[in-house]
C-alpha cells in the first residue's frame, strides 16, 4: 500500500497485489474499473452456457467496446476471448464425454460448435487425442 500525496490518510493499494499488472492504464483507478470490467466479463463467460458465449455479448457484460475488450483481455489474460471460450467449452466437452452417453455430434452441439468436424479438429488440438479416443481411455463406464 502506498500513500498518494494528494488526500491525507488515503492509501491507495499496489496494482500489483490487485493482479491488475497486465491493465494497460496509467491511474490506477482507471486500472481497478479496467479489471473489475474484465473480471465481470470472464465471469460471465464462466456463467453462461457454452453454446450461447460468444465475444460481443461478454464485451457487453463487461461494459467495453468489442475493439477495446479484445485487446485488452488478450493483454491481461494473455489469450483471445475466442481461445478462452473455446477451452472452456472443450473442458464441458471432456466432461460430458467421461459422464455421459451422448453421441459426439450430440456433444458438439451440446458445447457451441457448429458441426462435429469443427469440434473434433479444436478437440485434437487442445488435448492431444480425438474425442472418441480421449472417450475410451476415460470414460466412467469401463
Amino acid at each position: 500500500m502506498q500513500d498518494d500525496g494528494k488526500r491525507p490518510g488515503y492509501v491507495r493499494p499496489c496494482p500489483a497485489a490487485m493482479g491488475m499488472i497486465g491493465v494497460p492504464a496509467r491511474r490506477w483507478l482507471t486500472k481497478a474499473d479496467l479489471y473489475a470490467q474484465l473480471e465481470d466479463a470472464k465471469a460471465y463467460m464462466d456463467t453462461c452456457s457454452p453454446e450461447d458465449a460468444n465475444v460481443s455479448t461478454c464485451a457487453e457484460a463487461a461494459g467495453i467496446s468489442l475493439h477495446h475488450f479484445l485487446r485488452l483481455f488478450h493483454e491481461v489474460h494473455h489469450q483471445t476471448p475466442h481461445q478462452y471460450l473455446a477451452s472452456r467449452r472443450i473442458c464441458v466437452a471432456k466432461h460430458l464425454l467421461e459422464e455421459s452417453p451422448l453421441s459426439l455430434s450430440e456433444i458438439a452441439v451440446e458445447v457451441g460448435f457448429g458441426g462435429v468436424s469443427a469440434f473434433g479438429r479444436m478437440f485434437k488440438q487442445q488435448v492431444g487425442c480425438a474425442p472418441s479416443a480421449y472417450r475410451r481411455t476415460n470414460s466412467q463406464d469401463r
